[in-house]
């Protein structure tokens, strides 16, 4: 069995689907989950030994994601995970806020029963990875959480842009581990969410969705603020 196949890209897998729309999706997962690094340098035909892939897919998948934004090629032609300055998350977040609201706000109504079942068993998985101290899996299925609203919205343009803009941030969460660790016994946020969802209550649903964006981006400010992790500008690249 190859690695492709053992990650939770499968969870994801459309019939047809090409390998590299596999190879993009599982680098995707683990992008979100913030397991790679700000800087660090993606080397394509290692990535292809460690998938137990040929090069060609694994480049197409790569070169895909330095066109949406998530990766970036400097002037030397390495590819490479970016660094984003404070200005860039900001901005992040602030349309992350706006989106996502709207998309709660046109999900509610859709959210059946079995959804409402669904984000109950993710939030368990989750608390379990929380007491585990599993921050990558934390990560992950925060990203799986809230899709799994975001995608009851039927809004599928909105929906594109919110996962780039996921991706663009992910590196930068792994700075969310320490917080992670600190608030680990606060899980209000997502109940909220829930509950939320059960009710089919646009505005409430919007609220909650909204809350937990807004918490955790202070947060995040927070800690980068204290620890001095990010630039607050981007240094100039040639070509």
């Amino acid at each position: 069995m190859t690695l492709i196949e053992q990650s939770p890209i499968n969870d994801m897998l459309t019939r047809g689907e090409t390998l590299g729309g596999q190879v993009y999706r599982w680098l995707a997962n683990a992008i979100t989950a913030g397991s790679y690094s700000p800087k660090e340098r993606i080397n394509i035909r290692r990535l292809a030994d460690e998938l137990r892939s040929s090069v060609t897919p694994v480049r197409e998948a790569v070169l895909r994601l330095v066109a949406e934004g998530v990766l970036e090629t400097t002037d030397t032609g390495a590819i490479i995970v970016p660094e984003r300055t404070q200005g860039e998350i900001q901005e992040i977040f602030e349309v992350r806020s706006a989106l996502e609201g709207e998309m709660a706000l046109a999900a509610a109504p859709n959210i059946t029963d079995e959804d409402v079942k669904n984000l109950g068993s993710i939030q368990s998985s989750f608390l379990d990875a929380l007491d585990q101290s599993d921050y990558r899996e934390v990560l992950k299925l925060n990203a799986i959480f809230h899709f799994s609203i975001y995608k009851r919205a039927n809004l599928p343009l909105r929906l594109k842009i919110v996962e780039t803009l996921w991706l663009r941030i992910g590196p930068t969460l792994r700075y969310m581990y320490p917080i992670l660790h600190k608030g680990r016994s606060d899980h209000r946020r997502h109940e909220n969410i829930i509950e939320a969802a059960a009710s089919r209550d646009p505005n409430a649903l919007r609220s909650a969705i909204l809350l937990d964006l807004a918490s955790s981006q202070a947060a995040l400010h927070q800690y980068l603020q204290d620890h001095s992790v990010l630039p607050r500008r981007r240094s100039r690249r040639n070509g």
